[in-house]
């Protein structure tokens, strides 16, 4: 019988079973319809799944799980058992776990107040052009010109943790024992295996998934960001809107593919990327006015004469400052 999407209850073993890469087609789409429903089945992802990184990092016997599963139905209902899944495998006994772990109040919950250790050492210094650094784990990074990235300053492999200054994109390759962190002012970034982009400057810090999920977390609140979202914090506050996000990755090879792309947001996107104010002269003109097509931006001339031809309009720079205007 096919599995029927239920937006109020889902079986604990189907999330474990998608945190750690196992579920079905079915399964998978049963719990992103469950993620959609309410803020409170997110929040209730994110305790799951910080106890079960945290199982993995602490290699759990299944003894320990089995025995825990069995204490779980000793203190439930009759009902409540005949509910509960009987079968055994190694993601049934990390549930169970799991399950204790709830019940107990999440004792061992994943929390961090300040997540900076005394000592980093640095992998990439800020310099004028882009860098890439390949880690230990296979992820790669590419590092926007003025950006740094830091690591603690240990000698144990497997370490998947950075501090970023600047902007950044990442292709991080999954590790279900250990998530991947990166750590800008006002936000945390935790994935698994994902690409994105981190963008911190003077106006906002702001993460954009290319592919799979993240949890961005600012403030006291964490979001689940889906391909094609932006978490960014505005006045003490996380938000959620949506982009294009690989655009907002297109500064480390200048390969921009535009769709459908508004003035107004190729106007952040000049923000967002190289730091330039932009002026929008008419405003009212290029109100319907909206592109598509890809462009390979080299250099500053490059990127005026592009956007002035797909525009139709007159671009111009001065100093810090490109204005865009009707022709």
């Amino acid at each position: 019988m096919p599995l029927q999407p239920n937006t109020n209850e889902l079986d604990y073993t189907i999330l474990i079973k998608f945190i750690d890469g196992q579920a079905s087609p079915e399964e998978t789409a049963m719990v992103l319809v469950w993620l959609k429903a309410s803020p409170d089945n997110q929040a209730l992802y994110f305790q799951v799944k910080d106890i079960f990184d945290q199982q993995l990092a602490a290699k759990i016997t299944a003894e320990d799980a089995d025995q825990s599963w069995q204490q779980v139905l000793k203190r439930l209902p009759a009902a409540d058992q005949r509910r509960l899944p009987v079968k055994h495998g190694s993601w049934l006994k990390y549930a169970a776990a799991v399950l204790v772990l709830l019940l107990a109040g999440g004792a061992y919950l994943f929390t961090r107040n300040d997540p900076r250790p005394a000592a980093l050492v640095t992998l990439v210094s800020k310099k004028a052009s882009v860098q890439t650094v390949l880690l230990a784990d296979s992820t790669r990074i590419w590092v926007k010109p003025g950006g740094s990235v830091k690591m603690r300053d240990v000698k144990e492999e497997g370490e998947r943790e950075v501090w970023l200054e600047g902007s950044a994109y990442f292709e991080v390759v999954k590790k279900a024992e250990k998530p991947f962190m990166v750590h800008v002012p006002d936000m945390t970034v935790t994935v698994l295996g994902t690409s994105f982009t981190v963008n911190e400057d003077k106006r906002h810090t702001a993460v954009m998934v290319n592919t799979g999920l993240i949890k961005a977390t600012a403030f006291n609140r964490e979001l689940l960001l889906h391909p094609g979202e932006r978490g960014m914090v505005v006045d003490s506050q996380i938000q959620l809107d949506h982009v294009n996000p690989q655009l907002y990755a297109a500064w480390k090879d200048g390969d921009y593919k535009f769709e459908h792309t508004s003035v107004n947001e190729i106007a952040e996107l000049l923000r967002a990327n190289y730091g330039y104010e932009v002026e929008i002269l008419q405003p009212q003109k290029f109100r319907d006015t909206k592109i598509s097509g890809r462009v390979l931006i080299t250099d500053e001339k490059s990127l005026c004469k592009a956007l002035g031809a797909m525009l139709e309009a007159g671009i111009r720079k001065e100093g810090n400052r490109i204005i865009i205007q009707p022709k």
